[in-house]
């Protein structure tokens, strides 16, 4: 008898876990970065939702490694994967065009910052995604964002 409460405890045990398993690999991330530039500019860029959080920490890796290499004075602010898109900004840039924003395959980029710098910027950026091979990408321009706009 004590042996049968034993398996029916593991059995219990083991069918828990893969409940649970299967809880957190039905979780999606959305990989987010914020980054600032040496000419006021923010960039804050928040790429499709990712099946799992390894893959959503590898889809940031992967940004901030061309971050580093493309611009050596820029400080990175935050990289993380989030299960919603928690701050106001990172809603933003798929909810509303108040920001210059950068739209590709896979991701979403807002370019924050005084005009019209950011707009420039923006364009810049599609045009180059453009060239990588990263198409359609474009430019969405802000219409009136504010010149010290931080977000967050």
């Amino acid at each position: 008898m004590k042996w049968l409460k034993v398996g029916i405890g593991v059995a219990l045990a083991v069918a828990a876990s893969f409940v649970a398993h299967m809880h957190v690999v039905a979780q999606t991330y959305y990989p987010t970065v914020r980054v600032e530039a040496p000419e006021g500019l923010t960039y804050v860029l928040v790429q499709d939702e990712k099946a799992e959080r390894r893959e959503c920490g590898a889809a940031n890796e992967r940004f901030l490694e061309r971050i580093k290499q493309g611009c050596k004075d820029c400080k990175i602010l935050v990289a993380r994967c989030t299960r919603t898109l928690e701050e106001a900004l990172e809603r933003d840039v798929y909810q509303t065009m108040k920001y210059a924003t950068v739209i590709a395959p896979g991701m979403r980029m807002a370019v924050v910052g005084p005009q019209p710098l950011a707009n420039t910027n923006c364009m810049l950026i599609a045009e180059a995604a453009k060239k990588q091979g990263a198409s359609p990408a474009t430019c969405v321009r802000a219409a009136s964002a504010p010149a010290d706009a931080t977000g967050g």
